[in-house]
């Protein structure tokens, strides 16, 4: 979640572009600020998670039905947010969101909610960093891209698109009904119609972008309705060599292009190498920031310092939130985007950071149940856009960010033992309900790690199970964890009682335990787990 200094809602828009958003009422004007922006999705707005995230000065909904969203609009507080973005909205969200006075914009259908939001945060972060951008292609100076899109349109008399290296794009500049498909799909975050993206690749557009620093020239293809253009590639410190960040397209509109455009354009990849490389290094110095407060260089001592860099107060109670994969293993960069998304729905303050293979969010003044709550939603969407299974564990609210690397110890410790004693540790959970499994893992880990205190009567049976392909150990488990009610146990091995207490005799027979002394049942129960692992 980005906070700024603000930005109008008109000048919002105009960056946005009709080919994005249109503006459908805005009862406040279009001079009420924004400055953060939070998404929505129909789990947070049933679950009332949006209730944390009223900071926000704008949300954008995302699959949420209009009865939904009007029944968010009717259950509003005194502060009503300064715009909705959705798509369709109805009349009755539109009279509702009149009456608290919140503007509501369209966004096109078919636009993807991931890349209008990241637009969104461009324009709030590069109003946020103060700079005079307005003069970027004059002087040279590194502005913002949309800045830099707009001046470099006036200049060729194009539309403007600049995409980085995975042709995602980055900002664009104003267009009206000139406009192809191609560009319109792809600033909604749509791929082209297949057989335009196929002449492209045939004719080795893409190709020769990514290895060369030359303008590359398309013709016109009115029958695949595809207008001319040029495109160079934006590389590190301008070199033929460089590093490739991307791309500037521009797409002839209702005249032809400026005679000087080639020279305009090769320049324009400069700057815009600039800014982008720029905006990398602003981006890492946050992560930087981020493993700071999650005390990878031990205590925190700086707070004010780390508050003032992430728009946090010091002395704000926090809550840590740890997700890993469940059973363990990496995260991919889709899951760590939607944690991110979510997060700053749930609370607008947080942040979001890596360690390893598990994320972490710290968002400020929210409770802990709050906060389960979210976690829950978060790890249903994670399984249904990406078949991901998280486990999430949530510590605190403690007071203060200097509390924040203890609590994330706390998540660690709850995770470790998860990996070990997952049965015991529920998909999603806090540290205090979570002693249990706690105790128990590491009890276990010490065993596992000091063999020669497990019992050597199960080690033995656990053998005889090797060599002879028997079942002893699952089933003396199995009884164990049942306390001995063979009727129960034997319906979760699946036999008949009979055959369970067959086993149980033979099993004793075999290593002379005493199934009836609770200080065998509990030392076998033990050692049985730690072999397990």
């Amino acid at each position: 979640m980005s906070v700024s200094a603000g930005v109008s809602i008109g000048r919002l828009l105009l960056a946005l572009d009709r080919t994005v958003a249109q503006l459908i009422t805005a009862p406040a004007g279009l001079d009420a600020i924004v400055s953060s922006a939070a998404l929505l999705d129909v789990d947070d707005v049933r679950l009332g998670l949006g209730r944390a995230a009223r900071g926000a000065d704008m949300f954008l909904f995302v699959g949420v039905p209009d009865d939904t969203l009007h029944s968010w609009l009717c259950g509003l507080d005194s502060r009503a947010p300064v715009a909705v973005f959705c798509k369709s909205p109805s009349a009755q969200v539109v009279v509702r969101a009149e009456a608290t006075g919140t503007a509501v914009v369209a966004v096109d259908p078919h636009a993807r909610w991931e890349r209008i939001y990241h637009l969104i945060m461009r324009v709030l972060e590069a109003e946020a960093g103060g700079e005079s951008q307005g003069e970027s292609m004059r002087t040279g100076a590194t502005g913002d891209l949309f800045d830099l899109a707009a001046e470099l349109a006036r200049r060729t008399r194009a539309l403007v698109s600049i995409e980085d290296e995975r042709s995602h794009v980055l900002a664009y500049s104003r267009a009206g009904d000139e406009a192809d498909e191609l560009r319109r799909l792809s600033i909604l975050g749509r791929e082209g119609p297949p057989e335009m993206m196929a002449w492209l690749r045939t004719w080795g557009v893409m190709d020769t972008l990514r290895t060369s620093s030359e303008v590359i020239r398309v013709d016109e293809h009115a029958d695949l309705g595809i207008r001319a253009r040029r495109a160079v590639a934006i590389r590190a410190a301008g070199s033929a060599v460089g590093e490739f960040l991307g791309a500037i397209w521009l797409q002839r509109g209702a005249v032809d292009f400026a005679e000087d455009t080639d020279d305009v354009l090769t320049g324009a990849a400069a700057v815009a190498a600039r800014v982008i490389s720029r905006g990398r290094a602003r981006g890492n110095d946050h992560a930087v920031t981020v493993r700071r407060l999650l005390g990878v260089r031990g205590e925190i001592v700086d707070p004010e310092y780390l508050a003032a860099q992430l728009g946090m107060v010091p002395d704000a109670t926090v809550v840590v939130a740890g997700l890993a994969s469940s059973p363990a293993g990496s995260i991919g960069p889709g899951e760590l985007s939607a944690v991110t998304l979510h997060a700053s729905a749930f609370s607008p303050l947080s942040v979001t950071g890596t360690l390893g293979s598990r994320i972490y969010v710290v968002a400020p003044r929210v409770a802990a149940q709050a906060t389960v709550a979210w976690a829950r939603a978060a790890i249903d969407a994670a399984e249904r856009q990406f078949g991901a299974r998280l486990r999430v564990v949530v510590a605190g609210p403690d007071v203060g960010l200097e509390s924040v690397p203890r609590l994330r110890g706390q998540v660690d410790r709850v995770l470790d033992a998860a990996e070990r004693e997952g049965e015991l540790i529920g998909d999603v959970a806090t540290v205090e309900e979570s002693q249990t499994g706690v105790l128990l893992g590491e009890i276990v880990a010490h065993l596992a790690a000091n063999p020669e205190l497990v019992d050597s009567r199960v080690v033995e049976l656990a053998d005889t199970d090797e060599r002879t392909r028997s079942q002893f150990t699952i089933t003396l488990r199995t009884y164990l964890d049942h306390f001995g009610d063979v009727r129960t146990a034997a319906a979760a091995l699946h036999v008949h009682p009979n055959t369970l207490r067959y086993r149980i005799r033979r099993l004793q027979a075999l290593t002379g335990m005493d199934l009836d002394d609770p200080a065998t049942r509990l030392v076998v129960a033990l050692s049985l787990r730690a072999i397990r692992g």
